[in-house]
């Protein structure tokens, strides 16, 4: 009979316990916060384009700056656009084909260079790099086949043979 006693008080202060929260204030829910907008680095922090460089882009390809070039493509240079001072009118691919600029050709190519443009006097860069030139030497030959070789491989077509 001693026992039950004792049981009810542990039972009511269990009761007791749950019904008031074990001294636990109970308020309104903590507010939830917004999920955080989580952005690429990139984003956020964008670098200033280079400043485009002294020389033109023509005159780089011409000369086979690669650095120059670089910063006129980086710098959102139109890649198709004639050189109005040249009577052929010709785009910085046609200068580097002239030029015998193999890197150069490759990275117009790559940065979206049309391939197929034609100057005034209707020759493509292909046309341009098979022109016929009897005193060229074997090195120049072989450099010119290579070249050729690149803008065959990117889908360019000779105007004359079309």
């Amino acid at each position: 009979m001693f026992v039950v006693p004792k049981m009810k008080k542990i039972l009511s202060l269990v009761v007791a316990f749950n019904v008031v929260g074990c001294g636990r204030e109970t308020g309104p829910e903590p507010p939830v916060a917004e999920p955080l907008q989580v952005r690429p680095v990139a984003e956020i922090i964008q670098p200033e384009p280079p400043p485009p460089p002294a020389i033109s882009i023509w005159n780089a390809a011409r000369a086979g700056d690669v650095e120059a070039v670089r910063r006129h493509i980086a710098g959102g240079k139109e890649l198709n656009e004639s050189d109005a001072g040249d009577p052929l009118e010709p785009t910085p691919l046609h200068c580097a084909v002239v030029s015998g600029h193999k890197a150069i050709v490759e990275m117009l190519l790559a940065s979206g260079a049309d391939i197929n443009i034609k100057r005034t006097d209707g020759l493509t860069a292909l046309d341009i790099v098979h022109k016929k030139n009897p005193g060229a030497s074997d090195e120049d030959r072989a450099l010119r086949k290579a070249i050729a070789g690149v803008l065959v491989r990117n889908g360019a077509t000779a105007a004359k043979y079309k």
